[in-house]
């Protein structure tokens, strides 16, 4: 097990997640995740929620974990806020859920609502989690 694999435990322990992962923001890579689709988060990915060129976000949306998303509000370089909010999209009109990312120094914690949760209940979960690595050094 990761020496991250604890942080996801704690992201999942409430139950209004299904997926949690933490990665590398130099690396580029998964260091802890629950299994399934978190787990195989591409380094493409990860480049596109790190870009420095922000302004095509909204309107061409990101990929994450194979699933085009929507961009709904993006903090992730604001001080203090080091948030960003995602919602999948689902063409055959299934349902959407919320995703939430956060930005240490290091890391990058994304977690995926379940359905039905509202994306200001992760958002907190993440930022949370985020600052506390960022005020642990990572």
């Amino acid at each position: 097990m990761s020496a991250w694999q604890p942080y996801i435990d704690n992201l999942m322990a409430d139950k209004t997640c299904q997926n949690a992962t933490i990665v590398g923001c130099q690396t580029r890579s998964v260091w802890a995740s629950t299994p399934g689709p978190f787990a195989s988060i591409s380094p493409a990915e990860i480049d596109m929620l790190l870009t420095k060129d922000r302004s095509s976000l909204f309107t061409n949306g990101i990929t994450l974990a194979g699933q085009k998303c929507s961009v709904i509000r993006d903090n992730l370089f604001v001080e203090t806020e080091w948030t960003m909010d995602i919602r999948t999209k689902n063409q055959s009109g299934g349902p959407t859920y919320n995703i939430a990312v956060s930005k240490s120094n290091q890391t990058l914690v994304i977690v995926e609502a379940k359905e039905g949760v509202h994306g200001g209940v992760i958002n907190k979960k993440v930022f949370e989690m985020g600052d506390y690595l960022r005020k642990s050094g990572y």
